[in-house]
């Protein structure tokens, strides 16, 4: 599958992730592109959940494409039901032209002046991306008063969707990112696409801001971008996009710290300005790593390899299928990048592994019984993983826990519902508690943290 000769099609996939989900869509329809072919050429996660889902359930039934290739290029987990519930009429290949759903209106679908029965469908199940219903929106083709009246959305959710202008980081080589600061602690992100990876690390950086913890260091201006990109877009409810073209991207900050301790002489406040890297290592070049072994980990060995503490963070996805073959993927893939991780020599000088349970909001039980439900999550799915965790706690005494994690409701696939922390606690206290975890293994490096 996928030989492509045409140098026309080759330049289209070469550069995929820079068309719009219109254009890949009449890509699909009228040049044959194929979707194993956008698949192994890499199409962002955000772009493939908003393809036509038409177009997929047509290509996958013409292709024979797994849901297991679907899970792995980042299509999330209700377009993959929809696609494979029910099968394609041959009755039905008329929807994949507006203009003969118009000529044909006998189906009931249009009722004119923007009322669209799919759509409305489509918006009611969560099945439909911000980027699609914008397009929909700006074509007439549902208006926002049907939106309000059928689904729901109040007038500010609308202009939230019309305004939708996601940025996205180009993607640059290994050579051209700066080197890692010294004398740091290093955090690593690390987990499966989709797994809430970036999102999480944008709430945290929006929560430091927020609270006057944290500033961007200047010397990497690529780092500072991509932190304006995450905590600018997370503060105004957009969540990060998926960007499977770079392995690493990461960002320095300088946290400020302020500790008062009691001593014979009373309170005494101390501050301390102390550096670390965030480095965020994407999902889809997380699961190749998984797939291809050590031999891809290795050529970041020589950017990776430094003298500075560090800590890792496992983002696990808590809304993957548990009892099938996703939760089998994303545990073997932990398994083998813990395991690529050690031969590298990073887990030398690691202190601390943290495995955060993501989407906790969907957990079926009380917030006050998260972090219970999460540990035995862990024991229930990922019992292997944590017993190498285990291991490795009594052979070089580092420290691992397991947290629950939530930025609360999100809709259309990139937008936070509610996105003010006044009103969403969750944003006040899921990185507050992260935040302290990470402030705490900084504080240990620095001595006049603890020094009188």
């Amino acid at each position: 599958m996928c030989n492509v000769t045409n140098p026309q099609l080759k330049y289209i996939l070469e550069n995929i992730n820079t068309f719009s989900v219109n254009e890949i869509n009449a890509f699909v329809q009228n040049k044959g592109l194929e979707l194993s072919c956008l698949i192994k050429y890499e199409i962002s996660a955000e772009l493939l959940n908003n393809l036509n889902i038409n177009i997929l359930k047509q290509q996958v039934e013409i292709e024979g494409i797994t849901q297991t290739q679907l899970q792995s290029a980042g299509m999330n987990k209700a377009l993959i039901d929809e696609l494979f519930e029910n099968e394609i009429d041959e009755d039905d290949e008329n929807i994949f032209s507006g203009e003969e759903i118009e000529d044909n209106d006998d189906f009931g679908l249009l009722g004119g002046d923007g009322f669209n029965k799919l759509l409305i469908d489509r918006v009611n199940a969560g099945q439909i991306g911000v980027n699609e219903l914008q397009e929909h929106l700006n074509n007439n083709a549902i208006s926002a008063q049907t939106l309000r009246d059928y689904c729901g959305l109040d007038n500010r959710m609308i202009k939230r969707i019309e305004d939708y202008s996601p940025e996205q980081m180009p993607p640059v080589s290994l050579q051209e990112l700066p080197a890692l600061k010294p004398n740091c602690t290093d955090f690593y992100f690390l987990g499966m696409p989709s797994a809430g990876k970036s999102c999480l690390i944008a709430s945290l950086l929006t929560h430091w801001m927020r609270t006057g913890i944290c500033n961007p260091e200047v010397s990497n201006p690529r780092g500072v971008k991509y932190f304006r990109l995450l905590a600018g877009g997370f503060a105004k409810g957009i969540l990060p996009r998926n960007n499977p073209n770079t392995f690493i991207d990461y960002i320095e900050v300088t946290l400020n710290l302020t500790e008062t301790q009691t001593t014979i002489f009373g309170p005494k406040t101390k501050k301390s300005s102390i550096p670390i890297n965030i480095l965020d290592m994407a999902g889809e070049k997380f699961e190749k790593v998984a797939d291809e072994g050590a031999q891809y980990f290795t050529q970041h060995k020589t950017f990776l390899d430094n003298t500075n503490r560090k800590a890792l963070f496992f983002i696990l996805d808590y809304t993957l299928d548990n009892e099938g073959e996703d939760a089998f993927r994303q545990s073997l893939s932990l398994s083998v990048v813990l395991n690529n991780l050690k031969e590298m020599g990073i887990i030398n000088k690691t202190d601390s592994i943290f495995l955060v349970v993501t989407k906790a909001d969907m957990f079926p039980v009380s917030k006050e019984k998260y972090q219970e439900y999460a540990n035995q999550y862990i024991d229930d799915y990922y019992g292997s993983f944590k017993q190498n965790l285990e291991n490795l706690r009594k052979e070089a005494n580092i420290e691992f826990e397991i947290i629950p994690y939530s930025i609360g409701k999100c809709v259309f696939g990139q937008l936070l519902e509610d996105y003010n922390p006044k009103t969403n606690e969750n944003l006040r206290n899921y990185p507050a508690i992260l935040g302290k975890k990470i402030e705490s293994l900084t504080a240990r490096y620095n001595k006049s943290w603890f020094t009188l």
